[in-house]
């Protein structure tokens, strides 16, 4: 997070989270990190297929829809939902409008996120506020050995690790851990980590096309790109029984997620999304983001972030970064036909080679699949 969204915040992070992440001795996880960086390091070059060619182990979705429901086995498909009249939207705009607190985004709020927002930061405060949490140590150890990084030696300290990753990476290790540590408390019944394993993929890839294609871009892309599905957080927040069904409904085919959450509640979970964002005092990109990810040429402001974030949304999916509770299908169409990259080349005044940011997002998504098995292994 950049100095001028903390300053446009004020101090919102803070009224709405209040807490600060738990801190313990650098002597204590010495040992730990260093015996868990030389077991964990060594990852292989693995290189993804093209985009529209991947195929998501069915499996594997299964797998995480039953424990986001927090249920031994996937549910049967239920009774269709009762239509929404206007006194449901109304009652969930009320619930919505009180809404101030999600747990998952606690991690936004903490002293080490705020420390490493500053452009004028040293290594040796990140250093000092890493040792502090002995998980965030290991993760950056074995980021900094990782093979997108690439070292001539194995790295074993802390102050290399930092300056060799940058604070920028260093921040976004920190906020996922914190993030997947706190995305089981949600709403009862829930286990959203899926989902935020999935809006971290996504912010992740975010900001590589935004590397490749702007490298001079605003640092709010991640946050926007972090927080695109926030309004079905939202949403399970508010109503957890209603929304456990509505997610079994779209599991089975019964109907569009979108259209099942506008039948029961009387929003869906864009509208919813959005609300929380705007009560909030988010950035604008956030609220666009979160609006239009799945139709950015809608976008009436951040078009090219908005774009940005559709096109991650779509090849976090398509590679099973994480389960955001729905999953591609026809009607999402080809990667190379996406609406996104027409919004791109309206604003960057050329098209991009499409098939050569696919290939050269291979590597990388190979990437950030391990380290999300190895983040969801550890919280």
């Amino acid at each position: 997070m950049s100095v001028s969204l903390l300053s446009s915040l004020g101090g919102w992070w803070l009224r709405l989270f209040g807490r600060t992440a738990a801190a313990c001795p650098l002597m204590e996880i010495t040992a730990t990190a260093k015996a868990s960086v030389v077991e964990e390091t060594t990852v292989p070059v693995v290189v993804a297929e093209p985009i529209k060619q991947v195929a998501v182990d069915p499996h594997d979705e299964a797998r995480s829809l039953i424990e986001t429901l927090g249920v031994e086995a996937l549910p049967l498909a239920t009774a269709p939902l009762p239509v929404a009249d206007a006194k449901v939207r109304e009652r969930t705009l009320a619930a919505l409008s009180a809404l101030r607190q999600i747990p998952a985004l606690q991690s936004l709020a903490r002293g080490l996120m705020q420390a490493m927002a500053r452009p004028e930061v040293a290594v040796d405060e990140v250093v000092s506020a890493i040792a502090k949490d002995s998980a965030l140590c290991v993760r950056v150890l074995r980021m900094s050995n990782s093979v997108l990084v690439s070292p001539e030696q194995r790295i074993e300290d802390l102050d290399t690790a930092v300056q060799m990753l940058g604070v920028k990476r260093v921040r976004n290790a920190a906020q996922a851990l914190f993030t997947l540590r706190d995305a089981n408390r949600v709403a009862e019944g829930f286990d959203w980590r899926h989902l935020w394993m999935h809006a971290l993929a996504t912010a992740s890839i975010a900001e590589e096309l935004e590397r490749q294609l702007r490298p001079n871009g605003d640092s709010q892309l991640h946050l926007a790109a972090l927080l695109h599905d926030v309004g079905k957080i939202v949403l399970s927040t508010i109503a957890p029984d209603d929304y456990r069904k509505i997610l079994v409904l779209a599991w089975n085919e019964r109907g569009g997620l979108e259209d099942l959450e506008r039948a029961r509640l009387g929003v869906d979970h864009r509208e919813a999304g959005v609300l929380f964002a705007q009560h909030n005092g988010l950035p604008a990109v956030a609220v666009e983001a979160i609006a239009h990810h799945d139709r950015p040429e809608a976008a009436e402001m951040h078009r090219f972030e908005v774009a940005l974030v559709a096109v991650a949304n779509y090849v976090s999916k398509a590679h099973g970064l994480g389960f955001s509770g729905t999953r591609l299908g026809e009607r999402d169409g080809e990667f190379e036909e996406l609406s996104a990259w027409r919004v791109v080349e309206e604003v960057c005044g050329t098209r991009p080679d499409v098939e050569a940011i696919a290939e050269d997002l291979g590597p990388f998504v190979a990437e950030i699949r391990t380290e999300l098995r190895e983040m969801r292994a550890r919280v």
